[in-house]
């Protein structure tokens, strides 16, 4: 009795870990390369981390009997791993144990360690009842395969900020061919995000939306022109040739807010009813600018209070609202957290690095060996007239760092993701539970979790290709 409840149980456990990696192939291909693993062995060891917990679901949930020592083997593995990790000060890191929002910590080293040990104790418990293997199979497989067309929670909005792209308002410095407004996506090769809002582009020109793509290397030019951070990213060009909405994408659901955006502007812009539209006649023009994209946006859901002007443009960042600064496809809008060089640069653990070279750095700014003793530039040991090493200094956590020096409780959550130079770069939100950011503006909830919001933000280099 007590197997028959047992081994279905943990097949449950290891196929929700399976699921919830499926779920977000990006967040947790960050989460191996956070853990050392090289950027090119990332998606391949993702596939492979969901099909084998999926599989072993299968077989334990068909009560095979060979189906716990492989379990057992697999997670005491995963337990070695995070016992490495831990003892290189990883705790607090990606853990990608159960999709985006694990942590690296004791208690996930204990939760695997102990579902090994279960898993190890399932024979002695007996053999259940099992259902036949195909049929078991099949639900794991099919459980797998939904998931990958889901993901955690993202911002229902494009992130549109001031400083980036063209402005709003200015003429498009990108042609788009076609009636009323239209789109154009900006995209890179090999971008998994890319492909994925280039998907909801397609969908979108299906139903009557003018969409142009430029590739990051095919058209190098219009990126210069538009100026745009880096990829995946959308504006919206309106029927009279000016920029009516941008933004960076992540998803279909953004890309639909960028239109829907325009939309609205459009519609409130003085004589726009009566403007021309380019590429139409008088006769089609009011009918092209109207209601079939409307009308398409609306079925999409989630979208009509957009179109009315008090959706997306009050979730947006407007611009004007903070300062804006980029550093190589990234931008943040909360000024970025203190850190000892500047930029936000951190390291998988959340210790900061210098930007231009990611060098370590303790909190004075100084470069630093592995034993926190600063160093020149030529990576001799810095000493004082005498000869005498340098005293160390600490090296904080830079959102802990942030805690610290503003009085508040912080914790890192979620993180936007872009395709630049490459490699995916992840944009991480320290959050906290104050209602203002660092630069004094209303608090954002960005990817933050519960009832935390953006403080201040930093970022991490993956070596993950996009």
């Amino acid at each position: 009795m007590i197997g028959t409840v047992a081994w279905p149980v943990v097949a449950l456990v290891l196929l929700a870990a399976a699921v919830l990696k499926a779920a977000d192939r990006t967040a947790t291909a960050v989460a191996l390369s956070a853990h050392g693993v090289p950027g090119r062995l990332t998606a391949p060891l993702w596939g492979a981390a969901v099909a084998a917990e999926a599989g072993l679901a299968a077989a334990l949930a068909a009560g095979l009997p060979w189906a716990p020592t492989a379990a057992a083997a697999l997670l005491a593995g995963f337990a070695v791993l995070q016992s490495v990790a831990l003892a290189r000060g990883g705790s607090g890191a990606p853990c990608g144990c159960f999709g985006a929002r694990g942590r690296l910590s004791r208690g996930s080293l204990g939760r695997t360690a102990l579902l090994a040990a279960a898993c190890a104790a399932l024979p002695a418990l007996g053999a259940p009842d099992a259902p036949p293997l195909a049929l078991t199979a099949a639900v794991a497989a099919g459980a797998v395969v939904l998931a990958l067309g889901r993901r955690t929670p993202a911002p229902a909005v494009a992130l549109e900020l001031d400083g980036e792209g063209p402005a709003l308002g200015a003429p498009s410095p990108v042609a788009v061919p076609g009636p009323g407004i239209r789109l154009a996506l900006f995209t890179a090769p090999g971008c998994r995000l890319c492909r994925r809002v280039g998907t909801a582009a397609e969908l979108l020109a299906a139903h009557g939306v003018p969409v142009g793509r430029f590739d990051e290397r095919a058209d190098a030019a219009a990126w210069a022109a538009a100026a745009v951070p880096g990829a995946p990213y959308a504006l919206a060009v309106g029927p009279d040739g000016t920029v009516l909405a941008k933004g960076t994408v992540n998803d279909g659901g953004q890309l639909e807010s960028v239109l829907a955006a325009a939309e609205a502007r459009w519609a409130t812009t003085p004589g726009a009813q009566n403007a021309p539209i380019e590429g139409a006649t008088d006769a089609a023009a009011p009918a092209l600018a109207g209601s079939s994209r409307r009308g398409f946006l609306a079925r999409a859901g989630g979208l009509a209070a957009a179109l009315t002007g008090a959706g997306a443009l009050g979730a947006m960042v407007r611009p004007g609202d903070a300062q804006a600064y980029h550093f190589c496809g990234h931008i943040y809008t909360t000024d970025g957290c203190p850190h000892p060089t500047g930029l936000p640069r951190i390291d998988r653990d959340g210790f900061p690095l210098r930007a231009e070279d990611g060098r370590p750095v303790d909190d004075l700014g100084r470069v630093v060996d592995e034993r926190g003793r600063p160093l020149g530039e030529d990576g001799v040991v810095l000493a004082d007239p005498e000869g005498r090493p340098l005293p160390l200094a600490p090296r904080t956590r830079v959102c802990a760092a942030t805690a610290r020096d503003y009085a508040i409780t912080t914790q890192i959550d979620g993180a936007w993701y872009r395709c630049c130079d490459g490699r995916v770069r992840k944009l991480i939100d320290c959050c906290s539970d104050s209602r203002r950011r660092i630069n004094g503006d209303a608090a954002l909830r960005g990817y933050c979790y519960k009832d935390r919001k953006v403080f201040c933000v930093m970022y991490f280099q993956t070596t993950v290709p996009c």
